[in-house]
C-alpha cells in the first residue's frame, strides 16, 4: 500500500490477509422515498433521487521493528504520513488502483514485544479511512465477459455473464413472507383485540439475498464486469429479477460481507452477498 508516494514497506508495514476487503465493496444505496400503502402488495417507489452513502474503509495492518527506538520512529512517520490536511491518495498494488481517502484514525490497535525489553517490536493496526465519493471507483462500462449459466438473471442478462456463481438465493426469493398489518382495536378492560378481517391483507416487500462468487481470469475481466454489474444496479428504475422460479421487481440496496478469496495475482475470486428490496 502505498500512501500519497510512501511505500509502507518502508515503514515495516504490511496490509494483513483479509485486510483490504473494504475497498471494493459496492456503497450502500441511500434509502429511496417510498409508499407502503395498506391497499396494495409491496411497495411504491420513488426512483429519481438515486445517491450513494459514503464508504467507511477498514484497512488491518501489520507493523514491526527490531527495536524500541526503530519501532517508535515508525508508528510516529505513518501516524504524520495520515494526519495531513486533505485528502490521501492510497494506492493498492494488488487491485491496480487509486483510492481518494479521508483518514479518520485507528480503532484498535493489538501490541506484542513490550517496549522496555530489548528485541523486536510488532503491533496490528486497524486504520479506518472514508471514501467521500463512493462513485470513483467505477468507470466507462463495456458489456461483461463471463460465459457461465445460474439460471438468475438480473435485467437481461444471466448472472453468469458477469462472471457469477451464484451459491444461494432462493432462502429468502422464496420466502412466503408476511402480510401487511390491518387495523386493530385494543379496549382496556377486555381480553385480547378486535382486527379488521373483512379484507385479504396485502404482501409486505421483502428483501432479497444473492449470495454470489465472482470469478475472473485477469483483474481486466474482474472490472469490466465488476463495472457492468454495478452499472446495472445503478439505474434509476425497478430491476427485473428471475428466478428458476418466480420473477420479481427490485432495486439495489446493498453489497455485504465482499471477501478476496484469492490473492488477484494468481486469479481473481471474490465472494459478497448481493441485497435487493422487491417492490
Amino acid at each position: 500500500m502505498i500512501i500519497d508516494g510512501t511505500d509502507i514497506r518502508t515503514l515495516g508495514m504490511f496490509i494483513l490477509r483479509g485486510g483490504s476487503n473494504d475497498f471494493l465493496s459496492f456503497p450502500e444505496r441511500r434509502e429511496p422515498d417510498t409508499n407502503d400503502w395498506a391497499e396494495y402488495d409491496g411497495l411504491e417507489v420513488d426512483f429519481e433521487d438515486l445517491s450513494y452513502n459514503p464508504k467507511k474503509i477498514s484497512v488491518q495492518l501489520y507493523i514491526s521493528a527490531p527495536d524500541t527506538t526503530t519501532f517508535n520512529q515508525r508508528l510516529n512517520a505513518f501516524q504524520t504520513l495520515n494526519n495531513q490536511q486533505g485528502y490521501r491518495q492510497v494506492f493498492v498494488k494488488e487491485f491496480n488502483r487509486t483510492f481518494l481517502l479521508r483518514y479518520l484514525g485507528c480503532a484498535d490497535y493489538k501490541h506484542k514485544g513490550g517496549l522496555a525489553t530489548s528485541g523486536k517490536k510488532s503491533g496490528r493496526l486497524t486504520v479506518e479511512y472514508m471514501m467521500d465519493n463512493p462513485l470513483q471507483l467505477f468507470s466507462t462500462q463495456e458489456a461483461p465477459v463471463g460465459n457461465k449459466t445460474t439460471h438468475v438473471k438480473l435485467g437481461e442478462l444471466d448472472l453468469g455473464q458477469y462472471g457469477i456463481i451464484v451459491k444461494e438465493i432462493y432462502s429468502t426469493a422464496l420466502n412466503p413472507g408476511m402480510r401487511k398489518p390491518v387495523l386493530e382495536r385494543s379496549i382496556k378492560n377486555i381480553s385480547g383485540i378486535s382486527a379488521d378481517v373483512s379484507f385479504v391483507p396485502k404482501k409486505q416487500a421483502l428483501q432479497t439475498t444473492i449470495d454470489c462468487v465472482m470469478i475472473a481470469d485477469t483483474l481486466q475481466d474482474f472490472y469490466t464486469n465488476y463495472n457492468a454489474l454495478f452499472g446495472l444496479l445503478n439505474m434509476p428504475v425497478p430491476i427485473a429479477l428471475s428466478t428458476h422460479s418466480a420473477n420479481y421487481q427490485c432495486y439495489y440496496k446493498s453489497m455485504s460481507g465482499f471477501t478476496k478469496e484469492t490473492a488477484f495475482s494468481r486469479k481473481v475470486r471474490v465472494s459478497f452477498q448481493l441485497n435487493l428490496q422487491t417492490i
